[in-house]
């Protein structure tokens, strides 16, 4: 397992989140979250956007028929979006690993699999072992889920390199596990019209950070991979007092789902992924 860093610049600033990687075999494949990818098509399209935009603006400033004050309006006009991504990194396993060509993802599943070039395969102590679902999934059993929540990772960029520079600690970025009993399985349509996707749920929350990352029985076998956050309303809302202010709270319970270890393994078999079976 390896933790994955994407440090974003925008004309807002600098902001940076962390992802979960699964290592899944001796030639270097991996499973993760298809979201936490999505980053990379997203500033790929943000590069185009902004081309256009830095194109009409100059097309605007180089008219000579119109005057200083009707350039700015025109420019005022186009479309500009201080979000849009202007550079970005990913660092994959603390700079260990980096992924050869293409990472393909399933956004119905919200899984993603790649592979790492030049793997060396004895930098990972131990690979995954995935529960066989043809043996029971018992409600009631204690898992554990396991990534990169709680981690606020400071970055800046340095414009003479074109480059991000991570503050100083912030490697290595500890893991951190929280257990659960699974609840039940679940069947869930994730777009309107959509096909559904089998879930297990655990009485936890998964955490930021933790997708991506396994969810697993006390023997190690993986059950599920984290992808949601559930967040179930109980029927309470109880009422309090924020000064002269009567607030209703209403209560929700956190449930954690991770994609069933059935999908997981139709969708590495589409790519010829092969793993470890309990």
């Amino acid at each position: 397992m390896a933790g994955d860093l994407r440090p974003t610049l925008t004309e807002q600033g600098v902001v940076s989140s962390v992802g979960t990687v699964t290592v899944l075999n001796r030639d270097g494949w991996f499973l993760t979250a298809s979201h936490i990818i999505e980053d990379l098509a997203k500033a790929d399209h943000c590069k185009a956007d902004l081309q256009k935009y830095t194109e009409q603006r100059e097309t605007i400033a180089a008219r000579l028929d119109l005057s200083e004050k009707l350039k700015r309006k025109q420019i005022g006009h186009l479309i500009h979006d201080q979000r849009w991504i202007t550079n970005q990194a990913v660092v994959w396993g603390n700079g260990r690993f980096h992924p050869d060509g293409q990472i393909r993802g399933d956004l119905d599943s919200d899984l993603a699999v790649g592979q790492f070039a030049s793997f060396d395969p004895t930098s990972v102590a131990a690979y995954p072992v995935f529960r066989n679902p043809a043996t029971p999934l018992r409600i009631g059993t204690s898992l554990c889920r396991l990534g990169y929540p709680f981690n606020q990772i400071k970055a800046d960029f340095d414009e003479a390199t074109n480059g991000f520079n991570f503050a100083p600690g912030t490697y290595p970025v500890p893991r951190f596990p929280n257990d659960g009993i699974h609840t039940r399985v679940v069947m869930a349509a994730i777009r309107n019209g959509g096909r559904t996707v089998k879930h297990i749920e655990t009485s936890t929350p998964g955490l930021r950070g933790q997708s991506g990352g396994p969810v697993f029985d006390r023997d190690g076998h993986v059950w599920g991979i984290q992808t949601r956050t559930q967040h179930m309303p109980l029927g309470f809302s109880p009422k309090i007092k924020e000064g002269s202010r009567e607030v209703t709270e209403h209560q929700f319970m956190h449930v954690g789902w991770a994609v069933h270890v059935e999908e997981i393994l139709a969708f590495l078999k589409q790519h010829n992924v092969a793993v470890a079976l309990s």
